[in-house]
């Protein structure tokens, strides 16, 4: 038995030394890949996305239980609202955060009126 024991016993010293730098250069080549996958999930828009996206499902299912906010959860919701407003305090979320709540509020807009035409509409009839 050689000086290396497992699969990889039989190549030579040269073989197993071009393997292991194909090895890696594919690891590099994973790490890069990688690293701008994270990058661009990190951005303050995509963050911004999420935030939004949070703050979303944590309104409906506090406001579908129709009682008052007492009978929230407090305690639960306080990391987040924490969170939400230290994140608030840094300077480039700012603008990410007011399109989105601009975009909100079109289509909250929106709705509303829609709502209120077919109300209209139905009421006539």
């Amino acid at each position: 038995m050689g000086r290396y024991s497992g699969p990889d016993s039989n190549l030579s010293t040269a073989e197993r030394k071009q393997k292991l730098l194909q090895e890696g250069a594919a690891f590099r080549a994973d790490m890069l890949v990688s690293r701008d996958i994270v990058r661009t999930n990190l951005n303050s828009k995509s963050l911004a996305t999420i935030l939004l996206g949070r703050v979303t499902g944590i309104a409906s299912s506090v406001f579908s239980n129709r009682g008052s906010m007492a009978s929230s959860n407090l305690p639960a919701m306080l990391p987040l609202l924490l969170t939400g407003a230290s994140w608030l305090s840094k300077r480039r979320t700012r603008k990410p955060l007011l399109i989105g709540a601009a975009l909100l509020a079109a289509i909250g807009g929106a709705a509303y009126v829609n709502s209120r035409k077919s109300k209209t509409t139905t009421d006539d009839e």
